[in-house]
C-alpha cells in the first residue's frame, strides 16, 4: 500500500517539475538561455526531477521486489485494513501536509524569509528530533537565502 501511494506522488513530482523545467527554459532571454530569468529555476528543476526520477525507479524496484517476495497475500491482508500507513508513508504524509501549511498559510502571513525560517525548523525538529539542530538548520539557511537574493543575485526577497 505504501509503495502504491509513493509511486503516485513520486510520479506526480517528476511531472511537475518537468512541466517547471520545460517552462522556466521557455522564458526568453535577452543574451543567451542561460542568462536568463529562467537560468536559475530550469537548473533548480532539473536537479529535482533528476531526484525524482530516481524515487520514482527506486520506489519501483522496491515495490517489485516486495510484490515478488511476499506474493499478493500480504498486500490483500494490508488493503483491509484503513489508512495503514508505515513510518515513511506517515513522514511523507506529513511532510506532504507542513508543506501545503507553509505555502498557502505561512508564505502569505509572514513572507518568504520568516515563513521557510518555521518551515525549515518544524520539519527538521519533526523528523530529527533535535531542536539545536532544527535551529541551525533552520536559521543557516534562512540567512544564506537571505544573503543570496540581497547580495549575490541583487535581487528582493522573494514575497
Amino acid at each position: 500500500m505504501i509503495f502504491m501511494f509513493e509511486l503516485v506522488v513520486s510520479a506526480i513530482t517528476t511531472l511537475a517539475f518537468l512541466f517547471l523545467l520545460v517552462t522556466s527554459i521557455a522564458i526568453k532571454g535577452r543574451w543567451s538561455p542561460w542568462i536568463s530569468p529562467g537560468a536559475f529555476p530550469a537548473i533548480l528543476s532539473a536537479i529535482v526531477l533528476i531526484a525524482s526520477i530516481l524515487w520514482f525507479v527506486d520506489t519501483l524496484v522496491l515495490f517489485i521486489k516486495s510484490r515478488n517476495a511476499t506474493g499478493n497475500l500480504e498486500e490483500n491482508n494490508s488493503e483491509k485494513k484503513i489508512f495503514h500507513l508505515s513510518i515513511e508513508g506517515k513522514r511523507l504524509a506529513e511532510i506532504i501536509i507542513l508543506t501545503i501549511l507553509y505555502i498557502m498559510v505561512l508564505m502569505p502571513l509572514m513572507g518568504f524569509a520568516f515563513a521557510t525560517l518555521i518551515f525549515l525548523f518544524v520539519a527538521v525538529k519533526l523528523f530529527y528530533g533535535k531542536t539545536r539542530m532544527a535551529l541551525i538548520v533552520s536559521v543557516s539557511t534562512a540567512l544564506a537565502i537571505f544573503v543570496l537574493f540581497r547580495f549575490l543575485l541583487l535581487l528582493p526577497m522573494p514575497r
